[in-house]
């Protein structure tokens, strides 16, 4: 007899880059991983109470982009800022490649006995780039 399993549909979308960032920090937060986080975000939005909400105020519904939105302070145009405020606010909420960027420049930064900033990150990476 043949299994289903229940897990096997696919999903290809284009999303925002400040959306996938924040999805891919709160699903490292959660411990899960981003598609596991993304199978939650579906079934919260698809919950009887959260169906409800959006019911009671159809064609007055208030815009996405009005809510705030979780981990949105550590986001930023720019990667090397983006790198410098998760690391600064948790590491672990680093992916392991971005983690041992991270962990190299700070490191590098103490070692020469300047403090950690931005702008001392942001210095030392583009030094690092130059040899690219």
């Amino acid at each position: 007899m043949p299994t289903q399993d229940s897990r096997a549909g696919q999903l290809n979308a284009v999303i925002d880059s400040k959306l996938l960032f924040l999805a891919r920090t709160a699903a490292r937060y959660e411990g899960q991983s981003l598609g596991e986080f993304i199978e939650d975000a579906f079934r919260l939005a698809l919950s009887p109470k959260a169906i409800d909400r959006n019911e009671a105020s159809y064609g007055h519904t208030k815009p996405v982009q009005d809510s705030p939105l979780r981990f949105d302070h550590l986001w930023h145009e720019d990667d090397v800022t983006r790198l410098f405020k998760v690391g600064m606010t948790d590491r672990s909420l680093l992916a392991p490649k971005q983690r041992a960027i991270y962990d190299c420049v700070v490191d590098s930064l103490i070692k020469q006995g300047k403090k950690v900033t931005l702008k001392n990150c942001v210095a030392s990476i583009d030094t690092s780039k130059q040899g690219e």
